[in-house]
């Protein structure tokens, strides 16, 4: 993207596999209304851990290509369709890793989390918006339904774009679509819609395993900072940041909106390609 904002990369020195820090690995127990499981989870943090037993959840508990996310649980308790985590207990609990690799800590082992299905949540307030965006008309009580689903459709939206990496990123287009040609402006403008560019520094290769690395790097968002990492295959062509399923970034506490993650990841491969290439 043309708005793309980063600043040079460094690689740190290549230290033995042995020398990084120990994954968090752990038992998962999950259930919601219609089924349970348990999931062996692992990764360099537990937000990471997380993330890369959702794909196993999705095809367990509905299809190979239903896309399933986590996400913090609503205080009036799990959505519609969800399934609760559960973490081990305090004394059973493995270090969360995000002081070992000295980045942001999103998700803890004390807070409530669910697994959903962002493809159903969004298929459903899709097609809510589509109805009432066409069939209602102008009285009050009818724009204030349309506006509530149209705050559902971008909520959707975003958080299927943050676990699908194959989803549509054109909110807009979107939109037109489900009005059909009746002015959705006075719903969300689209200023509204506009995401603030990230700004990522610092970034730093550390070697993971024998194919993988952890790019870390300082990012604002906005009024946010702080220090993330992501995934970067090492590639008989170079290094290429990891954007699929399991990309690191995906979290169930994100510091990135979903429509933000495409700058970020075109950034963080900027910064990549412009480091030396490796002895």
């Amino acid at each position: 993207m043309s708005n793309t904002a980063c600043h040079p990369a460094t690689i740190m020195p290549t230290a033995p596999i042995s020398q990084t820090p120990p994954d968090c690995a752990f038992s998962l127990y999950y259930f919601g209304k219609y089924g349970e499981g348990q999931e062996e989870a692992s990764g360099p943090t537990l937000s990471i851990a997380l993330t890369d037993i959702l794909s196993s959840v999705a095809v367990d508990q509905a299809h190979v290509r239903a896309v399933f996310g986590a996400r913090r649980m609503p205080k009036r308790g799990r959505s519609y369709g969800s399934f609760q985590v559960i973490f081990p207990e305090r004394e059973e609990r493995p270090t969360d890793g995000y002081a070992e690799w000295s980045v942001r800590k999103s998700v803890g082992f004390d807070d409530a989390i669910e697994i959903f299905d962002a493809s159903v949540e969004f298929d459903s307030a899709e097609g809510v918006l589509r109805f009432r965006a066409q069939e209602l008309g102008d009285d009050p009580e009818a724009l204030g339904i349309i506006h509530e689903g149209v705050q559902k459709y971008v909520k959707a939206f975003d958080d299927l774009l943050l676990w699908d990496p194959e989803a549509d990123t054109d909110i807009k287009k979107g939109l037109d679509d489900l009005f059909q040609g009746r002015d959705w402006t006075p719903f969300t403008s689209p200023a509204d819609l506009q995401m603030p560019v990230v700004t990522i520094s610092n970034v730093q290769l550390v070697p993971y395993d024998d194919k993988l690395w952890l790019a870390k790097f300082d990012y604002v968002n906005g009024t946010e900072s702080g220090r993330e990492m992501e995934y970067v295959w090492q590639l008989s062509g170079g290094r290429q940041v990891v954007r699929h399923a399991y990309s690191a970034l995906r979290s169930a506490a994100p510091a990135f909106n979903g429509r933000q993650l495409s700058q970020v990841h075109n950034a963080l491969q900027a910064a990549i390609d412009a480091l030396p290439d490796l002895p």
